[in-house]
Parts: structure tokens; C-alpha cells; sequence
């Protein structure tokens, strides 16, 4: 046989570049490859010996499919395998643990929820009372304005209260500070 390229070998044998290199890094001592300007050949021991390893390796991928395909299930597979086995009991408290994980997050949401309907209803309390704060300033304004209204009216068609009242004030510019604080009563 001819020495061949990593690349040949890889299409004859239908796998990578990078497979192959990886049974190289696994050849005994006995055996050796040749390098000539960036390009590792093959002799035909080397050749054979990948040869094997790759064969070995995807007759076992190839088995593995084919057991699949044949309608075996993963229980079947678990009563032979006891890495599986590890893996099922892994699996199962992996999901006892979630579970009362979703438990105790159920509960803190309907405590959430129980607080947001407390909340709500304070914030109703609230804009009722502050709605009836604002109808009952809006009553006392409305009262002032009309009495308010009344005094003017009351002040205008009376003539004697316009009189004393111009009184009060001739009497309020004449008057000191003073005299006006400590007025003399009659």
C-alpha cells in the first residue's frame, strides 16, 4: 500500500480530520508517521491500525442506533445499566426538589395576591374619602361665597352701615399705632 494523507483516510473511512488525529495521539511506540512540508503521511501499518480503532468505534455507535431502532425502551436499558440507574434516582430528586421548589412559590403568589386585593381596597378607602374631603370643601366654599354675597348685599342697602363704617376708617388714619393699642373704651 501507498502512504496516504490524514485527509484520505478520514473520506475513505467517513469521519474527520480531527478523528483521526485522535487515534494518532493513541499509535503504539512501534509505529510512526512521516511528515513532509505541513502534511503527515501514512504507512500502511498506521493505516490499518486507525482503521481498526475507527471501525471499533462506530460499530459500537452503529450497535447503539440499532437498538434503539429494534423498539427497546429506556427501561429496558436502565435494568442493564446501572449508571442509569444513578441517573433515574439523580433525576427523581432533581424533581422532588423542583416540586417543593413550584410549592413554596405557590404559596409566597397567593400570599402576593392576598396583599395586592389589602392593597387595593386601602387604595378605594382612600380615594372615597378623599372624594368626600373635596364634596365637603367644595359645601363650606359654596356656603362662604353665599354668605359672603349676603354681607355685600346687606352693606350696600343699608346706609347706615356705610356711614360708620367711613367713621371707623376717618377715625383708623387719624389714630397713631399706639393710641389705636391702647384705645379708651367708652
Amino acid at each position: 500500500m501507498v502512504d496516504m494523507t490524514i485527509k484520505e483516510l478520514a473520506d475513505e473511512l467517513g469521519v474527520s480530520k480531527q478523528a483521526i488525529r485522535k487515534h494518532l495521539e493513541k499509535l503504539p511506540p512501534t509505529l510512526s508517521v512521516t511528515k513532509k512540508s505541513n502534511t503527515i503521511y501514512l504507512n500502511a501499518d498506521v493505516s490499518n491500525f486507525v482503521r481498526k480503532k475507527v471501525t471499533r468505534v462506530t460499530s459500537k455507535v452503529t450497535s447503539n442506533y440499532s437498538n434503539l431502532d429494534s423498539n427497546q425502551t429506556r427501561e429496558d436499558n436502565r435494568e442493564n445499566n446501572p449508571k442509569s440507574d444513578r441517573k433515574t434516582i439523580n433525576n427523581y430528586e432533581v424533581e422532588k426538589i423542583l416540586n417543593e421548589q413550584l410549592k413554596i412559590k405557590d404559596k409566597q403568589l397567593a400570599e402576593k395576591d392576598k396583599q395586592i386585593q389589602t392593597m387595593q381596597k386601602l387604595l378605594d378607602q382612600q380615594q372615597q374619602l378623599s372624594l368626600q374631603t373635596n364634596k365637603h370643601i367644595e359645601q363650606l366654599q359654596l356656603q362662604l361665597s353665599n354668605e359672603t354675597t349676603e354681607d355685600s348685599i346687606r352693606s350696600t342697602s343699608n346706609p347706615l352701615f356705610n356711614d360708620n363704617f367711613e367713621d371707623i376708617t376717618d377715625d383708623f388714619e387719624k389714630k397713631g399705632f399706639l393710641s389705636r393699642l391702647f384705645k379708651k373704651r367708652q
